[in-house]
């Protein structure tokens, strides 16, 4: 029997907007975002453009936390997507370019718990902020969070991955998956490169379209 891991993005993904941006839009220097041009450029690279990115935010967690629970929102279906899950003993896990503080207050808010969750941290002095990197495995050293390495460790151990991804750091790692769920900067680049992946704009559409491929791949038993 095959054995399936779900891999999701956060930032973008399972919230919307990006939790980070909105925050940089809000509370960042300036210059943030001509950081993400330069990323696009390959004249930076994420990871170098995260930290310094993060180091540019101004404010408080109390005030940051006001802002997320007024501007950021849970993908809808979410919360019945990780029912659906547990239900069918479908591993789900977050792998993350953001920051754990933000995650957790999102979903907290939203009443979700126990999904692991692979992810930055971040430092908070009064309103100062300093990305706390992600320590696990790399493959490579591009990204600030190489998700590849925990993709293809999996696959290495026979699972077969579900990926789901809107973002910059998901275009490597959903190029390992046997089904790619694709929405945002990820569905656009799998289109110019016609690569394979299923759209999606709700949790419920992911849930419908799995259910739907698994009950195939049981037939076929």
């Amino acid at each position: 029997m095959n054995r399936w891991v779900i891999c999701c993005d956060f930032d973008g993904t399972i919230c919307v907007p990006d939790s980070s941006d909105f925050l940089l839009e809000k509370f960042g220097l300036p210059h943030w975002k001509e950081l993400d041009d330069a990323v696009w450029r390959s004249e930076i690279t994420e990871r170098e453009a995260y930290a310094k990115q993060i180091g540019l935010l101004r404010v408080t967690w109390n005030k940051a936390r006001r802002a997320l629970h007024e501007g950021v929102v849970i993908r809808e279906g979410f919360s019945e997507f990780v029912e659906f899950c547990r239900k069918t003993e479908l591993p789900l896990l977050i792998l993350s370019s953001g920051l754990r503080e933000l995650i957790d207050e999102l979903l907290s808010k939203a009443g979700i718990a126990g999904i692991p969750i692979h992810s930055h941290r971040v430092a908070i002095e009064k309103d100062k902020w300093t990305l706390i990197p992600w320590r696990g495995a790399r493959l490579a050293d591009h990204c600030s969070h190489c998700k590849c390495a925990y993709v293809v460790a999996q696959q290495k151990t026979g699972a077969k991955i579900v990926y789901i991804g809107d973002g910059f750091t998901d275009i490597c790692p959903s190029q390992h998956a046997d089904i790619l769920f694709a929405a945002g900067t990820l569905a656009h680049e799998c289109a110019k490169s016609s690569r394979n992946f299923l759209p999606f704009k709700t949790f419920f559409d992911i849930e419908r379209k799995l259910e739907e491929l698994l009950h195939i791949e049981q037939d076929l038993r």
